[in-house]
């Protein structure tokens, strides 16, 4: 029966792939950044921004932003614009404002970019404290790309006016565009500017934790259909759905330089404690995601890769480095010698 239900368990860990501890992070962690420098950064949901040596898992306060961690609020996450300047997403207190902003990685100093009202019947009003997204990602262009949760509240996603349930894109000219619409949660997200589509898991409301692929202008169907369920006239329906609870996090688009993981991309993944390999996402239908380490440390938040294709991740409360073998390669004798 176990079988029926779930026609995969999820394939086994990658053989010689495992998780080496480096340090613990000075509060909950949300997010991890590595500039070109193989300076690491992180995020914690209480508002801070760290630098974190590899070499002696000390953590350097860089910023502080003005927001309160409850529920799926607080310091959601951040990306690298460059090697001295992040972008970062949290909550203002009592979630009426959801603000994208700069941060100076040398001075500490915050930018505003843009912030999205929660409520948009009444700005100023609080917001539930649930589903409020995570992390923002940087296209090639410089567009900073972010998605919101629907605060819990279902309905408001499907609706064009109110912020919450989208994916947004900001130019960096300022423009705002609402990429898509009908997300649950969506924590993660990444752009393919080759395709014009985003890569972006999203986070179910029970065994339909789904990725989606999707291009701009899409409608996702949430709170309407989710998951297997039948799609909806005029939504995009997931290129692939869990078959168990995992509750998506981090993604990293692989960027060919890590020697056994080059291609395609990495999903945290909170609930399930795993860090799943998606290597085509073109390939229809798409294959079960491969697991790269299966509750080999605590939760998995986020994900980052250094400029040479190491990778490192956060469970929240540490930070790790995801050890990869080389590819195996195999000897063929010539000419009988």
């Amino acid at each position: 029966m176990l079988n029926l239900l779930f026609p995969f368990l999820l394939a086994s860990t990658m053989q010689g792939v495992r998780p080496e501890f480096l340090g613990t992070t000075s509060g909950f962690a949300s997010s991890i950044a590595i500039n070109s420098r193989n300076t690491i950064y992180y995020t914690t949901t209480q508002g801070d921004l760290f630098r974190f040596d590899e070499a002696t898992g000390a953590s350097t306060l860089v910023s502080h932003v003005n927001t309160v961690s409850i529920g799926n609020s607080g310091l959601l996450g951040m990306a690298l614009i460059d090697d001295d300047t992040a972008v970062v997403h949290y909550t203002t207190p009592r979630q009426t404002y959801d603000v994208i902003s700069k941060i100076d990685l040398t001075t500490g100093r915050e930018t505003e970019v843009h912030r999205f009202v929660g409520d948009v019947t009444l700005p100023g009003r609080e917001t539930p404290a649930e589903h409020h997204g995570g992390n923002p990602s940087v296209a090639a262009d410089g567009s900073i790309f972010v998605g919101i949760g629907d605060y819990g509240g279902g309905l408001i996603a499907s609706l064009p006016e109110w912020n919450g349930g989208k994916i947004w894109r900001i130019y960096p000219d300022g423009r705002v565009e609402q990429f898509a619409r009908g997300l649950r949660n969506p924590f993660d997200l990444a752009f393919d500017a080759e395709k014009g589509l985003l890569f972006v898991p999203d986070n179910g409301d029970a065994i339909d934790d789904e990725i989606n692929i999707v291009a701009s202008g899409a409608y996702l169907g949430w709170p309407f259909t989710a998951g297997n369920e039948p799609p909806i006239d005029g939504a995009t329906p997931p290129v692939y759905v869990f078959p168990r609870i995992v509750a998506p996090t981090g993604v990293v688009h692989l960027s060919g330089r890590n020697r056994l993981l080059s291609h395609g991309y990495l999903i945290g993944s909170f609930v399930a404690k795993a860090i799943f390999w998606v290597p085509d996402e073109d390939a229809r239908p798409l294959p079960d995601p491969i697991a790269v380490i299966d509750h080999e440390t605590g939760f998995i938040i986020d994900l980052a890769e250094r400029s040479d294709g190491e990778l490192y991740f956060t469970t929240g409360t540490s930070i790790y480095h995801l050890a990869t073998p080389a590819p195996r390669l195999r000897v063929v004798k010539v000419g009988g010698h």
